[in-house]
């Protein structure tokens, strides 16, 4: 792990899960570090990892993007049909 990894956000989240009882939150946690310890041991670094949350979280704030995040997603599967 680098050595400039910073616990404080990830302990606060986990307080914040603690505190409200959120069983929701708790698995979307869980899945996303699943799923990025999966897509790195598949060679996708930090930054892309982080390239793909940013890119959730921006279309979670902004829904009319998610017609960009469609077209990316058929460049990836272009036989998929995603809503």
């Amino acid at each position: 792990m680098a050595k400039n990894f910073d616990f404080t956000t990830m302990d606060a989240l986990l307080d914040r899960v603690e505190r409200e009882g959120d069983y929701e939150l708790s698995n979307i946690i869980s899945e996303l570090i699943m799923l990025s310890k999966k897509a790195t041991e598949k060679g996708v670094n930090m930054k892309e990892i982080a390239s793909l949350v940013t890119m959730g979280n921006f279309i979670a704030q902004e829904p009319e993007l998610q017609s960009l995040l469609d077209f990316i997603l058929t460049k990836i599967n272009p036989n998929d049909v995603f809503n």
